[in-house]
């Protein structure tokens, strides 16, 4: 009886989940003590923590782009959510953005297998494939990259969606029409992908053989209309606009893309045999070429002798490449693992019902399928385990990137900057005269100029060569406008450097390092009120650091011959450090003057 008992204890959905929970976190426990790789985490993170842990800053999400500016076309508002939440509750802790993304990669999981029991597929064979899914080393950027968690939110979302929309089609139930549309809203917000998935939806009606009748179609569309015209509103207003034109002109380069990066995908999802933390300029070799024969013709013989449900095999087909085609839409294409994660759910449904099918014509050959799926999932664990250590810190994560994409500009240009961290100028120079070599661009080129500017100290060479990318700029670059204001501020021409700390500020409103060099100019410049005001700006905005600005605040209203309010703020200074010596001394100073 236990026994028994035990047996469909195995069969549950909960002991699945708790087998996904500790298959995941045997192999990634480990990295949740890891750093930033500085690809893109440490701007959407790091750099503006102060930002994104302001609650205040939580409706912006929604109006500017995924890095909190206008500059670029990426439209994440659930993104940069998911960081605020967690930075608002933590802080800037590396530790709870590496669970979260555990976390959410186990769910994701999970919920692909929710879909497809909820969809009648075998829950053995879909429970054993989503485990080797789970501990597969392609998706192990996206359990360990920050920045990946993009995906896998919003493959939950969809999952969640689907879950719902069958529901709805299948209950007619109000409450699983808005659950519905509640997650495909968040899909939407959290990336543009689920635009061109909505066609997916309609191929799932009838790829299921679900029934929507005129007025369900109508309710449905009634609701999502307003939803897409809200979001269309909303993104015009955060990002910049999209050419199509371009597309078309450069037709030639987004179709070699598609066609090599989707063969690549393909060879690493099924022969793992090394992944690459990035690929650039990808070249098709023999094993590629002839995994990717091997599936097409796999897949021709299944549809053309109609072993499994056609419309599946077409679905399956349809969903991974609608998935993977809008990574591919740009000139300067990356190759990353993390963006397969939404395709495999298609790649699941096909394996689950050819494995299905496999074991009804030949049902003794479970036990070896058996053997073969567990001997799998600890070959996988095991490269994923290793896989994991190039995303350790910023160091090894560069250092893996320059083996696998030599070719790469940014690659470089990250590695300049790694070395100017440790202030080995010459290596730097050497990185961004490299990255200048395979692109010029106005950021190579200013940081160029500061590493020259670093090693032979020449004022008058750095301001020309500022000037001269400030003019091809059209100044709209303010990193520029941010160094020569230190160039100026070194040449004592305090209101140059005033008048390009402005410029700096204007591009970059909350940049803390340029309201910090404003600050200090114009208390240099005796605009002491103009000071207090942008020390003020910098206390609402870097909360971690608003006593070391009150303290400012406090003497730059001495100069103002304010005791009061200078009283005022050094008080708020001390209240929140009360054993700084410097600020009881300046408290105690201020006191005696005051009697």
């Amino acid at each position: 009886m236990k026994f028994i008992m035990f047996k469909q204890l195995l069969k549950t959905k909960i002991f699945f989940f708790i087998l996904l929970v500790s298959a995941v976190f045997l192999i990634y426990a480990k990295t949740i003590s890891f750093g930033f790789t500085e690809l893109d985490d440490d701007t959407l993170v790091s750099s503006n923590i102060h930002y994104i842990s302001n609650i205040a800053n939580i409706p912006k999400h929604f109006t500017t782009d995924c890095y909190y500016i206008h500059d670029f076309q990426y439209y994440r508002p659930v993104l940069s959510l998911s960081f605020s939440i967690e930075a608002i509750l933590f802080g800037n802790n590396t530790k709870i953005y590496h669970i979260s993304n555990i976390i959410l990669f186990i769910s994701a999981i999970f919920l692909m297998y929710c879909l497809l029991e909820k969809l009648r597929f075998n829950r053995s064979i879909v429970k054993t494939i989503c485990i080797l899914m789970a501990v597969h080393p392609i998706f192990t950027s996206c359990a360990v990259w920050i920045p990946a968690r993009n995906d896998t939110l919003l493959l939950i979302f969809l999952m969640l969606s689907l879950i719902n929309f069958t529901d709805y089609l299948v209950k007619n139930n109000t409450k699983d029409l808005v659950l519905y549309v509640l997650f495909f809203t968040a899909a939407l917000f959290t990336k543009e992908t689920t635009i061109i998935l909505i066609p997916l939806y309609i191929m799932f009606v009838f790829c299921f053989n679900l029934k929507i009748s005129k007025e369900k179609t109508l309710k449905i569309l009634s609701i999502l209309i307003p939803v897409l015209s809200g979001y269309f509103i909303l993104r015009s207003i955060a990002v910049l606009p999209v050419d199509i034109r371009e597309y078309f002109v450069n037709g030639h380069i987004y179709g070699a893309n598609i066609i090599k990066g989707m063969m690549v995908y393909i060879d690493k999802f099924f022969e793992p045999g090394y992944i690459p933390v990035m690929l650039y300029e990808i070249v098709l070799d023999f094993k590629i070429m002839a995994v990717n024969i091997f599936v097409c013709g796999l897949l021709f013989f299944l549809y053309w002798k109609n072993i499994i449900n056609r419309k599946i095999i077409l679905f399956g087909i349809a969903w991974f490449v609608v998935c993977l085609f809008p990574t591919f839409l740009t000139q300067d294409y990356l190759f990353l693992t993390h963006r397969v994660i939404i395709s495999s759910f298609g790649i699941i449904m096909i394996l689950s019902l050819m494995t299905e099918k496999l074991l009804l014509k030949y049902p003794h050959i479970k036990k070896y399928l058996t053997v073969f799926c567990i001997i799998a999932a600890l070959i996988f664990s095991c490269f994923s385990y290793t896989e994991s250590d190039k995303y350790k810190n910023a160091d090894v994560f560069w250092t893996n990137a320059y083996v696998d994409a030599k070719q790469y500009h940014v690659v470089y240009f990250t590695l300049a900057k790694r070395y100017l961290l440790y202030k080995d100028y010459k290596a730097a120079k050497q990185m961004i005269e490299k990255a200048m070599a395979l692109r010029v661009n106005v950021t190579y080129l200013i940081e160029f100029v500061r590493i020259s500017f670093l090693i032979n100290q020449n004022l008058e060479e750095a301001e020309n060569n500022y000037l001269k990318i400030s003019e091809k700029a059209e100044g709209k670059s303010f990193s520029c406008f941010f160094e020569l204001s230190k160039i100026y501020y070194f040449k004592k021409d305090i209101k140059k450097a005033v008048e390009y700390a402005q410029k700096a500020v204007s591009l970059r409103e909350n940049d803390i390092l340029c309201l910090e060099n404003l600050a200090k100019l114009y208390a240099i410049n005796g605009e002491y009120q103009k000071a207090v005001d942008t020390s003020l700006k910098l206390a609402d905005i870097n909360k971690d650091n608003r006593e070391y600005y009150y303290y400012n605040i406090s003497l730059l209203y001495k100069d103002l011959n304010n005791i009061r309010q200078s009283l005022n703020y050094i008080r708020k200074a001390v209240k929140i450090s009360p054993y700084n010596l410097e600020y009881a001394k300046v408290l105690n100073s201020l006191i005696q003057q005051q009697k």
